[in-house]
């Protein structure tokens, strides 16, 4: 087997320190971190909108665990059990129905007291099936939360809520994400729906007192906040800074106190300062890629299998992140527990069936265009050129087409071919990773970047209303024999979520998540020790 020598196709950005680092840093107004009760955070990018309904980003994320709560919340910190939240308890009526029991006493950050009447707005269509954002939120929403019937409030403080069919995972679905609640007397209070997504009302441990989208985002520790785990700052900022050397420079001069999006080459550089560390590592998260079915080209199913034949995932895995994360079993995660399929192999490499399927499928040089952002995803760029010299030895003619936001990288041309994408299991099942982002209420399906087979529908709709175990793990077996014939995408690893931290001031213990808990569960002051 030949081997591939990736460091001709690797960018390794030297990140130095400059004597002039620091005042072009407070000329472009970024205060120091001065005050002991305020957190400093440096971000690539805040959210376009806030509204976990308007945006499924990892930067939207990164701020929801602070703003807003669930109905059941998923305790990262204990194998991802779900534990009350918004309700203290729930019954699975029947396989269509759950009634939760709401919580006493909680306050939102406008002083309205919580109640079913919040729920049922938070999950009505006016909410849910209006057309905004960058996506628009029936297409954002839908795989989540499409299958909702009905809302009924059957007294202040109950509300039972009914799926059109059957659903496997009922509670799963109200104890993540888009599941966070909002306040319906918020929308009152703002001039529309589109401004009340820019300044959304929830329940969380902080409350948003500024947003200014493409500069900041500002939150403040909220007194009434119902939770035993409390803000550990009185003040957070999300300050963006778009270049990784820079956010390092500000986090080792102690501007910042956390940093985001660290590469894995900057890692040893955090670690060896005297006054910073790194955190963070693999989360319950694929990193992978998505092909456009709907063109001559990828068309052939036996060019896709070829593709994902010729990616040596190890082999990112070794040269990009140093081994510190891993290469998954297929499509799926082991937090997936009983539906876990252990057996199944980590995706092949052979890149001598690759030729042969080209060969076959009479594949003769045509260009197949890959579009890739910069940095919107840890280590993107280098991966991408790794894929291009991957693709290139066994024969595929692939060109790298670098765009600037998610809006280029989706339009609907003939030249969208490949593009990056992130599989978040927001359940521990199938249902919230692997068919929420390949069935037919994904947005991909949606937005005909590829059509669902027959035969995938009908073992999806097995998967998705079956409450039988056995039954399930072999349908899920089934659908992924399926997709590695006919594949719509490829795995390559598991996305890494790393941080710098100014040891002198806190310490931060992450979840494995996308989320970023600042409560005193997630962030500790070195004064306060």
């Amino acid at each position: 087997m030949r081997l591939l020598n990736l460091e001709p196709y690797m960018l390794r950005p030297q990140y130095s320190l400059p004597a002039y680092i620091l005042p072009a840093l407070m000329s472009v107004g970024i205060a120091f971190a001065a005050n002991a009760n305020e957190l400093s955070i440096a971000v690539q990018k805040v959210p376009d909108s806030l509204d976990p309904a308007l945006e499924n980003s990892n930067v939207n994320q990164r701020i929801m665990w602070s703003l807003f709560n669930t109905l059941v919340t998923v305790d990262y910190r204990d194998g991802g059990k779900m534990v009350p939240g918004l309700a203290t308890d729930w019954d699975v009526i029947s396989p269509r129905t759950v009634e939760f029991k709401l919580r006493e006493g909680v306050t939102f950050h406008n002083g309205d007291s919580f109640d079913a009447e919040d729920v049922a707005y938070t999950f009505s269509p006016e909410r849910l099936q209006r057309e905004g954002g960058s996506s628009g939120t029936t297409v954002v929403t839908k795989p989540f939360l499409g299958g909702i019937e009905n809302v009924e409030v059957m007294d202040p403080m109950t509300v039972r809520i009914t799926m059109k069919e059957p659903d496997a995972i009922i509670v799963q679905r109200f104890a993540n994400y888009p599941s966070q609640i909002l306040s319906k007397e918020g929308l009152k209070e703002a001039d529309s729906q589109e401004d009340y997504s820019k300044h959304p009302i929830g329940t969380g441990p902080y409350r948003l007192v500024d947003y200014e989208l493409g500069e900041h985002v500002t939150l403040e520790a909220f007194g009434n906040y119902w939770g035993e785990e409390k803000a550990a700052a009185e003040k957070v900022t999300f300050t963006v800074v778009p270049e990784v050397s820079t956010r390092i420079a500000g986090l080792r001069s102690g501007q910042f106190d956390i940093i985001t999006e660290v590469g894995p080459d900057s890692l040893e550089q955090i670690n060896k300062a005297p006054n910073t560390q790194s955190a963070g590592g693999p989360v319950e998260n694929i990193r992978g890629l998505i092909y456009d079915s709907t063109n001559d080209i990828l068309d052939d199913p036996s060019i896709r299998q070829a593709m994902n034949l010729a990616i040596d995932r190890q082999a990112i895995v070794d040269s990009l992140y140093h081994g510190r994360t891993e290469v998954p079993h297929g499509w799926q995660l082991d937090i997936f527990g009983d539906m876990f399929l252990a057996d199944r192999s980590t995706p092949e490499y052979d890149p001598e069936r690759a030729r042969s399927l080209l060969d076959e499928a009479g594949y003769d040089g045509e260009e197949i265009v890959y579009r890739t952002q910069n940095a919107y995803y840890t280590n993107e760029i280098e991966t991408a050129q790794i894929l291009q010299s991957m693709w290139t030895e066994v024969g595929l003619n692939v060109k790298l087409d670098v765009k600037e936001t998610w809006a280029q990288v989706m339009e609907d041309t003939e030249d969208r071919h490949i593009f990056n994408g992130s599989f978040t299991a927001y359940y521990p099942d199938p249902m919230g990773q692997f068919w929420r982002r390949f069935g037919p209420n994904g947005g991909w399906a949606q937005e005909d970047v590829f059509e669902v087979e027959p035969e995938m529908l009908r073992l999806g709709d097995t998967l998705s209303t079956s409450p039988d175990l056995e039954e399930r793990r072999r349908v899920f077996s089934e659908m992924l024999d399926i997709f590695q014939a006919d594949p719509d995408g490829a795995a390559l690893h598991l996305l890494t979520q790393f941080f710098g931290v100014n040891t002198d001031r806190i310490e931060l213990d992450p979840m494995p998540t996308l989320y970023l808990d600042l409560t005193t569960s997630g962030v500790r002051y070195q004064d306060q020790k």
